[in-house]
Protein backbone atom coordinates (compact mmCIF):
# COMPACT_ATOMS: atom_id res chain seq x y z
CA UNK A 1 0.00 0.00 0.00
CA UNK A 2 1.21 3.50 -0.86
CA UNK A 3 0.74 5.63 2.28
CA UNK A 4 0.97 8.92 0.42
CA UNK A 5 -1.74 8.01 -2.09
CA UNK A 6 -3.99 6.53 0.61
CA UNK A 7 -3.74 9.34 3.16
CA UNK A 8 -3.10 12.46 1.06
CA UNK A 9 -6.04 14.91 1.03
CA UNK A 10 -7.90 12.79 3.59
CA UNK A 11 -8.68 12.93 7.30
CA UNK A 12 -7.15 9.79 8.79
CA UNK A 13 -8.33 8.63 12.20
CA UNK A 14 -5.69 6.32 13.68
CA UNK A 15 -7.29 3.79 16.01
CA UNK A 16 -5.60 0.89 17.78
CA UNK A 17 -6.22 -2.59 19.08
CA UNK A 18 -5.16 -1.50 22.57
CA UNK A 19 -3.13 1.09 24.48
CA UNK A 20 0.51 1.22 23.32
CA UNK A 21 -0.38 -0.55 20.06
CA UNK A 22 1.93 1.82 18.19
CA UNK A 23 -0.44 4.58 17.02
CA UNK A 24 2.03 7.38 17.72
CA UNK A 25 4.89 5.46 16.10
CA UNK A 26 2.74 5.15 13.00
CA UNK A 27 1.80 8.83 13.15
CA UNK A 28 5.53 9.65 12.93
CA UNK A 29 6.01 7.25 10.02
CA UNK A 30 3.00 8.63 8.15
CA UNK A 31 4.13 12.23 8.68
CA UNK A 32 7.60 11.50 7.31
CA UNK A 33 6.06 9.77 4.29
CA UNK A 34 3.55 12.56 3.59
CA UNK A 35 5.63 15.71 4.16
CA UNK A 36 7.57 15.54 0.86
CA UNK A 37 4.27 15.42 -1.04
CA UNK A 38 1.80 17.56 0.91
CA UNK A 39 1.36 19.94 3.85
CA UNK A 40 0.21 18.08 6.96
CA UNK A 41 -1.91 18.87 9.99
CA UNK A 42 -2.19 16.63 13.02
CA UNK A 43 -3.69 16.36 16.47
CA UNK A 44 -4.39 13.82 19.17
CA UNK A 45 -7.45 12.73 21.06
CA UNK A 46 -5.83 12.60 24.48
CA UNK A 47 -2.14 13.20 25.16
CA UNK A 48 0.68 12.07 22.84
CA UNK A 49 4.35 12.84 22.48
CA UNK A 50 5.03 12.92 26.24
CA UNK A 51 8.40 11.46 27.24
CA UNK A 52 6.95 8.66 29.40
CA UNK A 53 3.57 6.97 29.65
CA UNK A 54 1.51 8.57 32.41
CA UNK A 55 0.13 5.18 33.50
CA UNK A 56 2.96 2.68 32.95
CA UNK A 57 6.01 4.96 33.04
CA UNK A 58 7.63 3.44 29.94
CA UNK A 59 9.28 5.66 27.28
CA UNK A 60 6.91 6.98 24.62
CA UNK A 61 7.56 7.77 20.93
CA UNK A 62 8.41 11.43 20.51
CA UNK A 63 6.58 13.66 18.02
CA UNK A 64 8.84 15.97 16.06
CA UNK A 65 7.17 18.99 14.46
CA UNK A 66 8.70 20.21 11.19
CA UNK A 67 8.64 23.74 9.82
CA UNK A 68 5.29 24.48 8.18
CA UNK A 69 3.33 21.75 9.99
CA UNK A 70 -0.09 22.65 11.37
CA UNK A 71 -0.90 21.05 14.71
CA UNK A 72 -3.29 21.32 17.63
CA UNK A 73 -2.29 21.11 21.28
CA UNK A 74 -3.04 22.81 24.60
CA UNK A 75 -1.41 26.10 25.49
CA UNK A 76 0.16 24.46 28.56
CA UNK A 77 2.30 22.28 26.25
CA UNK A 78 4.04 25.23 24.61
CA UNK A 79 6.59 26.18 27.31
CA UNK A 80 8.05 22.65 27.30
CA UNK A 81 8.29 22.32 23.53
CA UNK A 82 11.60 22.47 21.70
CA UNK A 83 9.86 24.00 18.67
CA UNK A 84 8.52 27.51 18.11
CA UNK A 85 5.14 28.32 16.62
CA UNK A 86 2.81 30.91 15.18
CA UNK A 87 -0.54 30.79 16.96
CA UNK A 88 -3.32 30.73 14.36
CA UNK A 89 -6.29 30.27 16.67
CA UNK A 90 -7.15 29.88 20.35
CA UNK A 91 -10.28 27.79 20.83
CA UNK A 92 -12.85 28.98 23.38
CA UNK A 93 -13.49 25.64 25.07
CA UNK A 94 -11.21 24.44 27.85
CA UNK A 95 -9.66 21.03 28.46
CA UNK A 96 -8.35 19.86 31.82
CA UNK A 97 -4.87 20.83 30.56
CA UNK A 98 -5.82 24.26 29.23
CA UNK A 99 -7.23 25.86 26.10
CA UNK A 100 -6.55 24.26 22.74
CA UNK A 101 -4.55 26.20 20.17
CA UNK A 102 -3.95 25.81 16.45
CA UNK A 103 -0.29 26.30 15.57
CA UNK A 104 1.95 26.59 12.55
CA UNK A 105 5.51 25.40 13.21
CA UNK A 106 8.21 28.02 12.64
CA UNK A 107 11.19 26.15 14.10
CA UNK A 108 11.21 22.35 14.28
CA UNK A 109 11.45 20.40 17.49
CA UNK A 110 9.75 17.98 19.85
CA UNK A 111 6.15 18.72 20.78
CA UNK A 112 3.55 17.19 23.07
CA UNK A 113 0.07 16.86 21.57
CA UNK A 114 -2.92 17.47 23.84
CA UNK A 115 -6.20 17.21 22.05
CA UNK A 116 -9.98 17.66 22.25
CA UNK A 117 -11.74 15.90 25.11
CA UNK A 118 -15.13 15.36 23.48
CA UNK A 119 -16.87 15.19 20.13
CA UNK A 120 -18.03 18.81 20.24
CA UNK A 121 -14.48 20.09 20.65
CA UNK A 122 -13.19 17.74 17.96
CA UNK A 123 -15.88 18.88 15.53
CA UNK A 124 -14.90 22.51 16.09
CA UNK A 125 -11.20 21.79 15.54
CA UNK A 126 -11.82 19.85 12.32
CA UNK A 127 -14.09 22.60 11.00
CA UNK A 128 -11.40 25.19 11.76
CA UNK A 129 -8.72 23.10 10.02
CA UNK A 130 -10.96 23.08 6.96
CA UNK A 131 -11.10 26.89 7.13
CA UNK A 132 -7.29 26.98 7.23
CA UNK A 133 -7.21 24.84 4.06
CA UNK A 134 -5.73 21.81 5.81
CA UNK A 135 -6.34 18.88 3.49
CA UNK A 136 -4.15 16.07 4.84
CA UNK A 137 -5.03 15.60 8.51
CA UNK A 138 -3.98 12.84 10.92
CA UNK A 139 -5.88 12.28 14.18
CA UNK A 140 -4.10 10.04 16.70
CA UNK A 141 -6.02 7.79 19.07
CA UNK A 142 -9.62 8.35 18.02
CA UNK A 143 -11.28 5.01 18.82
CA UNK A 144 -13.91 6.63 21.04
CA UNK A 145 -14.59 9.45 18.57
CA UNK A 146 -15.59 7.36 15.60
CA UNK A 147 -19.06 8.94 15.51
CA UNK A 148 -17.46 12.33 14.96
CA UNK A 149 -15.11 10.85 12.41
CA UNK A 150 -18.07 9.72 10.35
CA UNK A 151 -19.34 13.28 10.09
CA UNK A 152 -16.33 14.42 8.05
CA UNK A 153 -16.74 13.81 4.35
CA UNK A 154 -13.06 12.91 3.81
CA UNK A 155 -12.59 10.72 6.90
CA UNK A 156 -11.36 7.15 6.97
CA UNK A 157 -9.72 4.81 9.48
CA UNK A 158 -6.29 3.28 9.91
CA UNK A 159 -6.32 0.41 12.40
CA UNK A 160 -3.04 -0.22 14.24
CA UNK A 161 -2.13 -3.61 15.74
CA UNK A 162 0.89 -4.61 17.80
CA UNK A 163 1.87 -8.19 16.96
CA UNK A 164 4.27 -10.44 18.87
CA UNK A 165 4.72 -14.22 18.74
CA UNK A 166 2.66 -14.64 21.91
CA UNK A 167 -0.37 -12.75 20.54
CA UNK A 168 0.01 -13.56 16.83
CA UNK A 169 -3.06 -15.77 16.52
CA UNK A 170 -5.36 -13.50 18.52
CA UNK A 171 -4.11 -10.47 16.56
CA UNK A 172 -4.80 -12.21 13.25
CA UNK A 173 -8.30 -13.13 14.41
CA UNK A 174 -9.04 -9.56 15.48
CA UNK A 175 -7.72 -8.11 12.22
CA UNK A 176 -9.89 -10.52 10.23
CA UNK A 177 -12.87 -9.57 12.39
CA UNK A 178 -12.39 -5.83 11.83
CA UNK A 179 -11.89 -6.38 8.09
CA UNK A 180 -15.04 -8.49 7.80
CA UNK A 181 -17.07 -6.08 9.94
CA UNK A 182 -15.96 -3.07 7.88
CA UNK A 183 -17.97 -4.48 4.99
CA UNK A 184 -21.27 -4.45 6.92
CA UNK A 185 -23.72 -1.77 5.72
CA UNK A 186 -24.85 1.31 7.61
CA UNK A 187 -28.36 1.43 9.02
CA UNK A 188 -29.75 4.83 8.03
CA UNK A 189 -31.03 7.34 10.60
CA UNK A 190 -30.59 5.40 13.83
CA UNK A 191 -27.68 7.30 15.45
CA UNK A 192 -30.06 9.10 17.83
CA UNK A 193 -30.95 5.84 19.54
CA UNK A 194 -27.30 5.35 20.50
CA UNK A 195 -26.65 8.91 21.67
CA UNK A 196 -28.95 8.61 24.70
CA UNK A 197 -28.67 6.33 27.72
CA UNK A 198 -30.84 3.25 27.62
CA UNK A 199 -31.06 -0.49 27.77
CA UNK A 200 -28.19 -2.53 26.26
CA UNK A 201 -30.66 -4.16 23.87
CA UNK A 202 -33.36 -1.94 22.40
CA UNK A 203 -35.91 -4.07 20.56
CA UNK A 204 -37.97 -2.46 17.78
CA UNK A 205 -40.09 -5.23 16.30
CA UNK A 206 -37.71 -7.84 14.92
CA UNK A 207 -34.85 -5.31 14.88
CA UNK A 208 -32.45 -5.03 17.86
CA UNK A 209 -30.17 -2.06 18.55
CA UNK A 210 -27.18 -3.20 20.60
CA UNK A 211 -25.71 -0.39 22.69
CA UNK A 212 -22.08 -0.32 23.77
CA UNK A 213 -19.70 -3.28 23.73
CA UNK A 214 -20.79 -6.28 21.68
CA UNK A 215 -19.92 -9.29 23.84
CA UNK A 216 -20.91 -12.93 23.87
CA UNK A 217 -22.86 -12.49 27.10
CA UNK A 218 -24.82 -9.50 25.74
CA UNK A 219 -25.74 -11.42 22.59
CA UNK A 220 -27.19 -14.21 24.72
CA UNK A 221 -30.13 -11.83 25.28
CA UNK A 222 -31.22 -12.11 21.63
CA UNK A 223 -34.46 -13.90 20.78
CA UNK A 224 -35.23 -16.45 18.07
CA UNK A 225 -37.66 -13.96 16.55
CA UNK A 226 -34.97 -11.26 16.10
CA UNK A 227 -33.96 -10.74 12.47
CA UNK A 228 -31.87 -7.54 12.30
CA UNK A 229 -28.99 -6.40 14.52
CA UNK A 230 -27.68 -2.82 14.57
CA UNK A 231 -24.38 -2.19 16.39
CA UNK A 232 -22.89 1.25 17.13
CA UNK A 233 -19.62 0.85 15.22
CA UNK A 234 -16.89 -1.70 14.60
CA UNK A 235 -14.74 -0.54 17.52
CA UNK A 236 -17.39 -1.95 19.88
CA UNK A 237 -16.89 -5.56 18.77
CA UNK A 238 -15.48 -7.87 21.46
CA UNK A 239 -16.29 -11.19 19.85
CA UNK A 240 -14.29 -13.55 17.63
CA UNK A 241 -14.26 -13.59 13.86
CA UNK A 242 -16.02 -16.97 13.99
CA UNK A 243 -18.77 -15.51 16.18
CA UNK A 244 -19.16 -12.59 13.77
CA UNK A 245 -19.57 -15.01 10.86
CA UNK A 246 -22.24 -16.85 12.86
CA UNK A 247 -24.15 -13.61 13.45
CA UNK A 248 -24.10 -12.77 9.75
CA UNK A 249 -25.52 -16.21 8.88
CA UNK A 250 -28.39 -15.82 11.32
CA UNK A 251 -29.18 -12.07 11.15
CA UNK A 252 -28.99 -9.06 8.88
CA UNK A 253 -26.19 -7.08 10.57
CA UNK A 254 -25.71 -3.30 10.33
CA UNK A 255 -23.79 -0.47 11.99
CA UNK A 256 -25.22 2.89 13.08
CA UNK A 257 -21.90 4.49 12.17
CA UNK A 258 -19.76 3.12 9.39
CA UNK A 259 -16.47 4.37 8.03
CA UNK A 260 -14.11 3.40 5.27
CA UNK A 261 -11.29 1.32 6.73
CA UNK A 262 -8.37 2.08 4.45
CA UNK A 263 -5.39 0.47 6.17
CA UNK A 264 -4.23 -2.01 8.76
CA UNK A 265 -0.95 -0.81 10.22
CA UNK A 266 0.98 -3.79 11.56
CA UNK A 267 3.74 -3.26 14.13
CA UNK A 268 5.68 -6.54 14.17
CA UNK A 269 7.99 -7.59 17.00
CA UNK A 270 9.99 -10.81 16.43
CA UNK A 271 7.61 -11.83 13.66
CA UNK A 272 8.62 -11.53 10.00
CA UNK A 273 6.44 -9.91 7.34
CA UNK A 274 6.43 -13.21 5.45
CA UNK A 275 5.27 -15.28 8.44
CA UNK A 276 2.53 -12.79 9.22
CA UNK A 277 1.15 -12.80 5.67
CA UNK A 278 1.40 -16.59 5.40
CA UNK A 279 -0.67 -17.05 8.56
CA UNK A 280 -3.08 -14.27 7.55
CA UNK A 281 -3.84 -16.08 4.28
CA UNK A 282 -6.28 -13.47 3.03
CA UNK A 283 -5.35 -11.87 -0.33
CA UNK A 284 -8.08 -9.22 -0.13
CA UNK A 285 -7.01 -8.08 3.32
CA UNK A 286 -3.33 -8.07 2.30
CA UNK A 287 -3.96 -5.12 -0.02
CA UNK A 288 -4.77 -2.99 3.06
CA UNK A 289 -1.69 -3.99 5.09
CA UNK A 290 1.05 -1.49 5.94
CA UNK A 291 4.07 -2.80 7.84
CA UNK A 292 5.59 -0.13 10.03
CA UNK A 293 9.38 -0.17 9.41
CA UNK A 294 9.94 1.72 12.71
CA UNK A 295 9.36 -1.55 14.59
CA UNK A 296 11.30 -4.78 14.44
Amino acid sequence: MNITKTFKDRVTFIIGSKKNAGKTAFLNYALESLRPETDVAYLSVGVDGERTDAVFGNPKPQIHARKGDLLVTAETALPGSEASFEILNVYPSNTTLGRLVLLRTLREGRVELIGPENNTQLAGVLADLDKHKAETILVDGAADRITQAASHKKAHLAYVAKVKPENLQSALDNIKLIYAASKAPKYINCEQFFSAEGRPLLRMGDRVLVRGAVTRSKLEGLLKTDKELVFEDLTKLFITCTEWSGLQKRYAVYFAVNLELSAFVINLYNVSNEDFLRKLDNPGLETKIVFNPYTA
